[in-house]
């Protein structure tokens, strides 16, 4: 599912694909003049049932609002986005901010085209012309223009500088039907509900982990250009951002960053920012320098020195490689293996198990890794040969089994890219670094059968069930 949220203040997020693109998305425009309002716009995902969605690709190109008092049509979006929608069962995707005339809007027109999409079937029979328990691309012909005036949110009111946000839901249960072709005018594909207004702190939405490579840097103004896969967006820097993984340098501070390095980026979208410009709520040292570095889902463990996985983001366009492309990963001679914490307490047992690995072994279906990319060899089958893997968030759904206890809850009801690796159970452990959502505070909100989306480092855990160490929780 995707969402859009739309401020009296306009601006468009998408979770999982990059928000601000060059050349791509309005920008935000702090203030607004007294007869316009800020709108912002994201989406979020609500995951598919029956069949692994590994990677669903789409391009937004367009978001109208339309008005109900005869003014002027106003466009959410300049130019094309593409969207992976995978990311968004915990996160939410910008897509861009604009200011709109301050008026009554009767409804919103959303415009999908081009999806792709890469999944495992596990349904027992060809599927898509996707043969029983194999990964298949499938990029099926469909577009659509979806309007929705659903009430509420609409008719929806925006007045004078009042940031206001919309949040677009698209329900991939209902977009796809029996033979995975995808319908986006489909009854409960898209939804639409409104965001309030922030209070007090200036900010509309907040952006995780963006990946990219420190460009341009601004000592004076405190302030980079980020040059991500998917375009260049402007970060600004203040008292309030958090520095991490800066070994080397004790200053810990904005002094730490440096052209060329790879940093992983949480940004928040402030109101009282210039357009285009995003404030770095965390960055997180990643590599000194950029590499040919893809990151994805593994699927398939075939041997002490192979795995597979679908390619979930690039770090930069690397040839013959692309999103969605199921790839096979071979170990090279003395690759090492890296757990990106991301502020996460991971007990140091589950670390180092993962650090010290030489071959597969603590590789696990499920796992988000990235790779860096040695060579390529195109297929298919395509190849790929790493001499690092580092463990990175994993997203997925489940329903919670059991009662939780303490601080840590099971969840089961798996996708079956788990299940059919023979993995019914996941332990989740949260700390004071997991971050709740769906109406909960903690675990204590959640109880046997509530279904969560969660996101987390997975480790093996053998002979017990695998275990999550949460950043996220989302109550469904």
């Amino acid at each position: 599912m995707k969402v859009f949220r739309a401020f009296a203040f306009v601006s468009l997020l998408v979770v999982a694909v990059l928000a601000g693109c060059s050349g791509g998305s309005t920008r935000i425009t702090s203030g607004g003049g007294a007869g316009t309002a800020p709108l912002s716009l994201s989406m979020t995902d609500t995951p598919p049932a029956n069949v692994t969605v590994l990677t669903f690709e789409v391009t937004i190109t367009g978001a109208v609002l339309h008005s109900n008092t005869g003014q002027p049509d106003v466009s959410l979006v300049s130019a094309p986005v593409q969207i992976e929608v995978k990311r968004l069962e915990t996160e939410a995707a910008f897509l861009s901010t604009v200011n709109v005339p301050a008026d009554t809007y009767k409804d919103i027109a959303i415009t999908f085209a081009n999806p792709e999409l890469t999944f495992k079937n596990d349904t027992g029979a060809t599927l898509a012309g996707c043969p029983n328990g194999a990964v298949c691309e499938i990029k099926p012909n469909a577009a659509g223009t979806v309007t929705i005036s659903s009430n509420p949110p609409f008719p929806l009111m925006l007045t004078g500088n009042s940031p206001t946000g919309l949040l677009v839901d698209v329900n991939l249960n209902n977009l796809l039907d029996n033979a995975l072709g995808v319908n986006f005018l489909a009854a409960g594909g898209v939804t639409v509900t409104q965001i309030p207004a922030p209070q007090g702190t200036g900010e509309l939405e907040e952006i995780e982990d963006v990946l990219g490579v420190v460009s341009n840097k601004d000592a004076t103004n405190t302030q980079f250009s980020l040059v991500t896969a998917r375009g260049t967006l402007t970060v600004k820097v203040d008292t309030t951002t958090e520095f991490e993984d800066f070994q080397g340098c004790a200053a810990n501070n904005f002094t730490c960053v440096q052209n060329g390095q790879v940093v992983e980026v949480d940004l928040r979208l402030m109101t009282t920012l210039p357009a285009g410009v995003f404030l770095a709520k965390k960055i997180e040292l990643e590599d000194a320098l950029a590499d040919d570095e893809v990151e994805g889902i593994i699927f398939s463990i075939d041997s002490p020195t192979q795995f597979k996985m679908a390619i979930g983001e690039e770090l930069r366009a690397v040839t013959g490689l692309d999103i969605g492309f199921p790839i096979t990963v071979t170990l090279a001679s003395g690759a090492s293996f890296r757990v990106d914490n991301n502020g996460l307490p991971v007990p140091s047992g589950l670390q180092s198990a993962f650090e010290g690995a030489t071959d597969t072994s603590q590789l696990l279906v499920g796992q988000r890794v990235e790779v860096r990319v040695r060579s390529v060899t195109l297929g298919p089958p395509i190849s790929v040969s790493t001499d690092r893997v580092r463990l990175r968030l994993s997203r997925f759904t489940g329903k919670v089994a059991g009662s939780p206890v303490g601080n840590n809850f099971n969840v089961g009801t798996l996708p079956s890219l788990f299940t059919s690796a023979g993995i019914t159970l996941i332990q989740v452990q949260t700390s004071s670094q997991t971050h709740f959502e769906g109406g909960i505070t903690g675990v204590s909100g959640l109880a046997d059968g509530n279904t969560v989306s969660v996101r987390g480092l997975l480790f093996r855990n053998a002979p017990g069930p695998p275990i999550l160490i949460a950043d996220k929780v989302r109550k469904r």
